[in-house]
């Protein structure tokens, strides 16, 4: 029934057991490890998928990520430093649905190569994030941007977003920077991303991204979250947050170079087993 969601020559067992893994690591991040191992789920995804219908099939889930994170935080935002990073990412939203648009308009084959590529650059700069971000989110403290900063940064994220799910360096350093203090900090976060996930979801699917197809798609999906979450808070507990760390940095370092040298390392290595 989804055969079209697969890469050619990838075994369904092979694909399931990816987006599966996708997926629960994403609920793996919002519930364990503060959000940082979420990046790898889309490379991950894009491994066996087509790049549209991975960021069409995270977007729905992304939101009920973000609805839950709400819930659990709902009285914890500052909401001047949620529109001050919030609404500059609307102008990049725009553009990022423009180039779905076009991507739509002319089918995805031209275009496919690209996309992994780009999501390729953006891993293996999450990766290096992963690792430095204890010493990026001090620097950028010590400046403490404005809403001049806000600016360029909120259009980046709003691109990055729409493009590949990938704003959570930009306004995690900016909300950071604010010194909100812990709680208040995760919670304007979350309505953050709340906003830009929800003011994605018209632009998708007036360019064709979320359709019915989709929606059945993550329906299978959505339990995985819920896996996800309770496994994070047990992984929480029994893991240091630094092994956990190292070990998504590699995954979603090999990942970026596979999607940037656009290797089919997975197709290449079931060949060798098969």
């Amino acid at each position: 029934m989804f055969t079209s969601f697969m890469e050619p020559g990838v075994p369904s067992p092979v694909f399931w057991t990816f987006v599966a893994a996708a997926i629960i690591i994403q609920g793996i991040s919002k519930s364990g490890f503060a959000g940082g191992a979420g990046i790898l789920s889309l490379p991950l995804m894009m491994l066996v998928m087509p790049p549209n219908l991975v960021s069409a099939t995270m977007l729905p889930l992304l939101i009920l990520c973000d609805l839950n994170a709400v819930y659990h935080h709902y009285h914890n935002k500052v909401w001047r430093k949620v529109l001050e990073i919030y609404l500059p990412t609307l102008p990049g939203i725009v553009l990022g649905a423009w180039v779905w648009w076009k991507i739509g308009k002319e089918g995805i084959g031209p275009y496919e190569v690209l996309l992994k590529r780009f999501v390729g650059v953006i891993a293996i700069l999450f990766s290096l994030y992963i690792i430095g971000k204890e010493t990026a989110s001090a620097t950028v403290a010590r400046y403490k941007p404005g809403w001049k900063t806000a600016i360029p940064a909120g259009i980046a994220a709003g691109f990055c977003s729409t493009i590949a799910h990938a704003a959570g360096p930009i306004v995690g350093l900016y909300l950071f920077a604010q010194n909100l203090g812990k709680t208040l900090f995760v919670g304007t976060v979350a309505w953050t991303f709340l906003l830009i996930n929800l003011s994605k979801l018209p632009f998708y699917y007036g360019v064709g991204l979320v359709r019915t197809d989709v929606l059945l798609f993550d329906l299978l999906l959505v339990p995985l979250v819920p896996a996800g979450s309770f496994l994070g808070k047990w992984l929480h507990e029994r893991v240091s947050e630094r092994l956990f760390n190292a070990v998504i940095f590699v995954l979603t370092l090999l990942a970026g170079i596979q999607l940037l040298l656009n290797v089919r390392l997975v197709e290449v290595v079931l060949q060798k087993i098969f």
